[in-house]
């Protein structure tokens, strides 16, 4: 992180600062972008229940996130970013057993459920997937602006339909780079929200 913030610091104080050509007929852009899975994709998933009454283990392997852009350029230093995020959790789950549909507590009562062994061999292993959506609105504000890079501010919301802790979550990106003179360019951002956690990188399309 040191690093990146070391480039961004050479790029604002050694590049020329010329004003960004603001051309009102390409003010749209599509953009491509992955990270740091975002925090919800961490925390969501099958949990202890799963072990206690479905009768398997879970490992997760791979929890990727996806994201599509859109970006509308209101003028020379604010832009309008709509994110739709994907998040996926890839697993394997491995089944054990039932060795009983009662259980028996210390005085004695006797309690419906299901019981396992998971120290018998497994009986099957399952390979899986599970996605989340998110939905994320930010400004961009642009307060360094050349004709290849522009520096940036973000700050909106993002939606995650549900989220046990909490639907609604912020999306704040301290810093972020954009480069790239004509239609083409990339993209990165120091990013804290339901799109990406820590860094975010892409690339986009102007028209």
């Amino acid at each position: 992180m040191k690093h990146l913030f070391a480039i961004l610091a050479i790029l604002t104080f050694c590049l020329p600062a010329q004003a960004q050509h603001y051309d009102p007929e390409h003010r749209h852009s599509i953009e491509l972008s992955t990270g740091l899975p975002p925090v919800h994709g961490l925390l969501l998933g099958s949990g202890d229940n799963a072990r206690m009454y479905g009768g398997f283990d879970e490992k997760t392997h791979l929890r990727p996130c996806f994201n599509l852009g859109y970006t509308y350029t209101i003028n020379e230093k604010w832009d309008f970013n709509f994110v739709l995020d994907a998040v996926a959790q890839f697993y394997t789950q491995t089944y054990y057993p039932k060795v009983s549909d009662t259980y028996t507590l210390p005085d004695g009562t006797v309690i419906e459920q299901k019981v396992f062994d998971f120290r018998a061999d497994p009986i099957s292993i399952k390979h899986g997937s599970r996605w989340w959506v998110s939905y994320n609105f930010d400004f961009r504000w642009k307060w360094y602006r050349s004709d290849t890079v522009r520096l940036y501010t973000a700050f909106g919301l993002g939606y995650v339909p549900g989220c046990p802790f909490s639907p609604v979550l912020p999306y704040i990106a301290p810093v972020g780079i954009n480069w790239g003179a004509r239609h083409f360019y990339g993209i990165a951002e120091l990013n804290a929200s339901p799109a990406a956690s820590i860094i975010l990188i892409g690339a986009g399309y102007r028209f």
